[in-house]
């Protein structure tokens, strides 16, 4: 993606003809003269403005890198002139600072509010795609002005960004196109590691797309002049090359873009957490575990605009990535154009017969006709839900689409949005897309859309690049999934404001980054809780991290401490959490469809980059007045993004800037009771409202256990899961041990991904923004469907799209007997949005029936009719439930803290044949696994053998 920023000055202008002449001490404009063409073409010919200097300058502290760009100019010429200042930055980096001296005149900018289009500010427009504007992707900043007759300049540009692990490096890119051969041309890059640099390396200089520029081929090593010292933390980097140098490089002054690549030595398996003056960042990045097998679907345009060097690439690329898929992986191929040309009907597993056919049928793909991006998604999707649905999976995988298009949607639904919902709905959050747009036609935003609400990445291939080698090199990052479904959490009481925590896969080579606000700088230690999903095994890692005074390496000490004034060293930690926290609303701002919610993320991402300095699509970047400025540039030169005194969490709680889910006024709920519920021991009771009949049955369970109670992921999107703590048995009782419900998650999937994890003391609800809730106080928390409302220590009632609300008991003892522990109760309140195929422990009888077949009698009269007696053991009757025969025995029980007493049909054999299947069917592996170990079978086969008995 490319930006122009073109910088339009009131004192002085340039004008776009360059038509005007500009007084330097009178502030009142001119009237604009028309200059002939010959004078023109005269002015053309004189000596353009000298750069006497360009200068580069990048400190890394832990990843996050702060570049200083200065630049200075001479006009020797006779006459004002024109010149015009180029850099290029990375597309993830957010510009800070830009200052201009002109003369004695210091010209500084401040970012403001986005407004409209006035003279004294910095606007951004889209790069119209040109040849003297186009570079490779990243944003290009332009500033123009008008420099007087021998007279000097002077530019100073400030950018932050936090580098991306690929491939297993961090890359670092400097841009160098002074569009001239400058006298002092330096770079300098500073890094400090604090766990330890590994593998560092300078490339030589990257050709560049224009011509007679960047270097020679077969150059190998870093650049001339290139200077590295290194020593375990820290290293520096200087590049500096004299004119001659230059000019054996490019005599046209674009050099090209200096890459520094480099690595961290890792040893603990939680990853690298660094904490500084309450802030911390997490960096992980797991190796050593074997991959996640892959279902991919190849999907690949092949209409008419393909044709040529375009398609053959791809073809090479294609056949080249086939042959390094695994063995355990499955794939499939899809060409569309205006038809969609599937290969096969079905994934086939990886094998040497498999590969060689799908070479054949790509080398026998044909451009023509339009171009069906809904079709081919839509068929790409379904290919991989039927092959998951139908295969009983043991390991776990991962389940992607490569799509590669060079064009826009011509055929078939070519209205964007609906084809990003139509995909969103039909993924489910099940599938990650990936997307490669080739050329300069292709609808990027689309892709980046596409990529963005469906877990994956986005990439682009310029024209006059090699499709293939780019389109292998994205897929070496995704190749390796090595786990899914990552969470990590801290303690609430610490960390207030974090970063995303649910992750769903993570790639080898990659590096998942995670910072956060803490609540308080007075503690020793910080714990941390990885939980994620590793082929047949669940991985669980935990560890407390000292906090203490934190060593940067290379003599740099500092200690976590009270905020000082405004003057302070900016906290390259605070900055990385507020950079990462803008990202992350910019990305929900995009995927959000309500115009309301884009608002308030709008406003959020505002604020909060106003705070730090950030220019963003939100923000703007003004002009003050000049000041006399009779010192060097090295005043203002520098990191100039230093934050004032107020905190992340003032800018938070701002008017115009509350944390999402917004908050409701605290409130006390009225709480429905219902029957169908387990509590205490755990103590299970189903209620059957068609045949008034009451079912009730224990699980004697294993602490530890994590127990499956609704299950309906594939249909509503709900789950959930409770896990069990023990405790000793009261005296005198006939159990080994009692068990409770510790912790109850509940996963939603649809409309958006989330999940409650709720114990007796916080709800954590995390739906893209982290929010935790504890349980000593009331409040109403309500976002994209769902509500979450907290009693005080009393219960906690979860509503989902109005259709499924469940309600957790809290249970809390002030003086705990030994046998006692604090622990949750689960209740279904309203099950109407859950699915005829839901299942669990609960989840499978709340759309059945039953019934007493087989009444007792007392006194020789049958009483299955009659109301329930009023005295327990009655003899044993027969209960029909979904085809099976129950032996129950009557029996009353006190459910929801003892308000209510219940008669209930007492299953006494731990429900061996009122369930289906077995207790070890309902075990999940983890508090976030959502597969129904079951499927449907069980519940058609059960409903068939009813409908063959009632018959008999």
């Amino acid at each position: 993606m490319l930006l122009l920023l073109g910088l339009y000055l009131g004192l002085p202008l340039l004008s776009k003809s360059q038509e005007e002449a500009r007084s330097w001490d009178d502030a009142s404009e001119q009237i604009a003269l028309r200059v002939p063409r010959q004078l023109r073409l005269l002015q053309r010919l004189k000596a353009k403005p000298l750069m006497t200097e360009f200068s580069v300058k990048s400190t890394i502290i832990s990843r996050y890198a702060f570049t200083t760009v200065s630049c200075r100019m001479l006009n020797r010429a006779s006459e004002d002139q024109d010149v015009e200042f180029q850099m290029q930055i990375p597309e993830a980096a957010f510009i800070t600072n830009f200052t201009m001296l002109i003369g004695n005149k210091v010209y500084q900018s401040e970012i403001t509010e986005k407004e409209k289009q006035s003279r004294n500010r910095i606007k951004e427009k889209r790069n119209k795609t040109t040849d003297d504007t186009e570079d490779q992707d990243g944003m290009l900043f332009k500033a123009s002005l008008v420099i007087p007759s021998k007279d000097k300049a002077a530019f100073l540009l400030s950018y932050e960004e936090l580098l991306q692990r690929r491939l297993g490096k961090y890359e670092h890119t400097i841009s160098l196109r002074p569009q001239q051969l400058v006298g002092r041309l330096t770079v300098e890059v500073n890094i400090l590691e604090r766990s330890g640099i590994s593998a560092l390396e300078v490339l030589p200089l990257h050709n560049s797309r224009k011509k007679g520029s960047g270097r020679a081929e077969g150059d190998v090593g870093p650049p001339p002049s290139t200077v590295i010292n290194q020593n375990e933390t820290f290293a520096k980097v200087i590049f500096k090359p004299t004119v001659v140098q230059q000019a054996k490089i490019a005599q046209n002054g674009i050099l090209g873009d200096l890459i520094i690549r480099y690595d961290v030595k890792r040893e603990q398996s939680i990853g690298d957490i660094q904490v500084l003056n309450g802030y911390f960042v997490h960096y992980f990045a797991p190796k050593d575990l074997p991959p996640l097998p892959k279902n991919v679907v190849f999907v690949l345009d092949i209409s008419a605009s393909m044709v040529g060097a375009k398609l053959q690439q791809t073809r090479e690329a294609l056949v080249t990535i086939l042959n390094d898929l695994r063995p355990q992986d499955h794939f499939n191929i899809i060409g569309f154009s205006n038809r969609i040309k599937v290969w096969k009907d079905h994934l086939l597993p990886v094998t040497p017969e498999n590969i060689r056919n799908g070479k054949l049928y790509i080398y026998h793909l044909s451009p023509t006709g339009g171009t069906d991006i809904n079709g081919a998604l839509q068929t790409a999707i379904k290919l991989l839900n039927s092959y998951v649905a139908q295969n009983d999976i043991e390991d776990r995988s991962v389940s992607l689409i490569i799509f590669l298009t060079d064009g826009k949607p011509t055929f078939g639904e070519t209205n964007t949005l609906k084809i990003l919902r139509n995909t969103k709905e039909a993924a489910g959050g099940q599938i990650c897309i990936f997307t490669v747009g080739i050329g300069n036609d292709v609808d990027f935003k689309l892709l980046e859309k596409l990529s963005l609400e469906n877990c994956g990445l986005t990439r682009r291939v310029h024209e006059e690049e090699k499709a293939g080698a780019q389109l292998i090199g994205f897929y070496d990052e995704i190749r390796t999934p090595l786990l899914s479904d990552i969470r990590i959490d801290y303690p609430p009481d610490v960390v207030e404001h974090a970063t995303k925590t649910l992750f769903p896969n993570y790639f080898n080579g990659s590096e998942i980054v995670i910072a956060g606000k803490m609540v308080d700088r007075k503690f020793d230690q910080l714990h941390v809780e990885v939980t994620a999903s590793n082929s047949k095994k669940f991985v669980i890692l935990k560890k407390d991290i000292p906090v203490d005074s934190q060593k940067l390496g290379n003599d740099v000490t500092v200690t976590p401490g009270p905020a000082s004034d405004g003057r302070e060293d900016p906290n390259h930690i605070e900055r990385l959490w507020s950079y990462l926290t803008v990202k992350e609303l910019l990305n929900s701002w995009v995927q959000s469809s309500s115009e309301k919610e884009k608002e308030q993320l709008r406003e959020k991402a505002q604020a909060l980059a106003l705070n730090y300095h950030f220019l963003t699509p939100f923000t703007s970047m003004k002009l003050k007045k000049p000041r006399l400025h009779t010192d060097g540039l090295q005043d203002v030169h520098g990191m100039s993004a230093a934050t004032g005194p107020e905190t992340v969490l003032q800018s938070l709680r701002g008017a115009d800037l509350q944390p999402e889910p917004a908050l409701k006024k605290p409130s006390s709920p009225r709480i429905k009771v219902t029957k169908t519920s387990v509590d205490g021991d755990p103590h299970f009771v189903v209620d059957f409202p068609l045949s008034n009949l009451t079912v009730c049955f224990n699980i004697d369970g294993e602490p530890g256990d994590i127990l499956r109670l609704v299950s309906d992921h594939l249909y509503s999107g709900v789950t959930v899961n409770a896990e069990l703590i023990g405790a000793p048995a009261p005296p005198n009782g006939h159990k080994k041990q009692r068990t409770y419900f510790q912790t109850i998650t509940i996963l939603i999937n649809r409309p958006e991904r989330s999940y409650l994890e709720i114990t007796p003391k916080r709800v954590i609800l995390d739906g893209g923004d982290r929010l935790v809730l504890p349980c000593n106080q009331s409040v109403v928390v309500g976002s994209r469907g769902l509500e979450v409302s907290v009693s005080a220590n009393a219960n906690v009632t979860v509503t989902i799209q109005g259709t499924i609300a469940f309600v957790i008991l809290i249970h809390l003892y002030k003086k705990p007997a030994p046998f006692q522990r604090n622990h949750l109760g689960f209740y279904i309140a309203n099950s109407n949005g859950l699915s005829n195929n839901c299942h669990g422990l609960l989840g499978q009888f709340l759309n059945q029936d039953a019934k007493l077949i087989e009444a007792p009698t007392v006194d020789g009269k049958n009483i299955s009719n009659q109301p329930f007696p009023q005295t327990e053991g009655m003899p044993e009757a027969i209960l029909k439930v979904k085809g099976r025969r129950v032996p129950v025995v009557w029996k009353q029980r006190k459910i929801y803290n003892g308000q209510e007493q219940i008669d209930c049909w007492f299953d006494r054999d731990n429900a061996a044949k009122l369930i289906d299947g077995v207790y070890k069917d309902y075990l999940a592996s983890h508090p976030f696994d959502t597969e129904n170990t079951l499927g449907l079978s069980i519940s058609r086969r059960a409903e068939t053998n009813s409908l063959h008995e009632e018959n008999v």
